[in-house]
């Protein structure tokens, strides 16, 4: 397995959390109107390519058609992703649909996509929640929190420059699926949602080969500021865990729009 000489990661999330109503306000959280926080977007995000969205949830979604008109970036994602970013106008040859299963060459780089399924929320009810499910075409923005809906989640396995790095979405893996890849890096879903399947993390790191690199994502409260402390110990709980499973392997927390420089 090659070591990483030189890779650069950023970290980002860039979207309006639905704030708690007001008394007068008798709307519930799903049907608010909600809106990328493009000011800050235009702040931090100048330049893409491509955007790897592994499913349809406002926190992985929102963000994306905005960026997509901003830089001209190619959005791949399953065909939830696609209708919600055309109901923000971003063109079809922008868009990318996969459902697991591909392995698309780009030139530069090649990317695996890899069927998952999505964390066990709501203590194992996920799939009777409105968050399962499909988004419709024919959507218009402005959107509502509840139209962004999973559609299918996957996996990226992108490999770029001698190196592989594994993005995963959320706190569940199809461990078939995993068994076999050797990616470099692991982006790995690490809140507290992971404690809902069996021995996690110790399944997961032996799947993968036990990476070099493994970084906790999907940890951070959704930028809610009371929540950090107990969401950054859970990130370090997770930390523990790969250390135990994978003694060599380096774990690394990302902040917000800190660059990663892995050797």
């Amino acid at each position: 397995m090659a070591k990483p000489s030189c890779s650069w990661i950023r970290t980002s999330r860039n979207f309006s959390i639905p704030q708690p109503r007001p008394p007068q306000d008798n709307l519930p959280t799903r049907k608010r109107l909600i809106a990328p926080d493009t000011e800050e977007i235009d702040a931090k995000i100048r330049r893409a390519d491509y955007i790897l969205v592994t499913h349809g949830h406002l926190d992985h979604a929102l963000d994306a058609p905005y960026i997509a008109k901003k830089t001209g970036a190619i959005i791949v994602g399953n065909k939830t992703v696609a209708n919600l970013a055309r109901a923000y106008d971003v063109p079809d040859v922008q868009l990318i649909v996969v459902r697991g299963g591909e392995d698309y060459a780009f030139g530069a780089f090649s990317l695996k996509v890899i069927p998952t399924i999505h964390s066990a929320l709501f203590h194992k009810h996920y799939l009777s929640s409105r968050l399962a499910g499909n988004a419709p075409p024919g959507l218009k923005a402005p959107l509502k929190a509840g139209d962004f809906v999973e559609g299918q989640s996957v996996v990226y396995l992108l490999r770029l420059a001698g190196h592989e790095v594994l993005a995963m979405g959320s706190m569940n893996y199809i461990e078939r699926e995993m068994e076999g890849l050797r990616p470099d890096i692991a982006l790995v879903g690490a809140n507290n949602e992971r404690l809902e399947i069996y021995d996690y993390t110790r399944r997961l790191m032996g799947a993968l080969g036990n990476p070099l690199v493994v970084m906790p994502t999907h940890w951070d409260g959704y930028g809610y500021a009371p929540l950090r402390v107990q969401s950054l110990a859970a990130a370090n709980e997770f930390a523990e865990e790969v250390t135990a499973a994978s003694p060599k392997t380096r774990v690394i927390i990302p902040q917000y729009f800190e660059p990663i420089r892995v050797r």
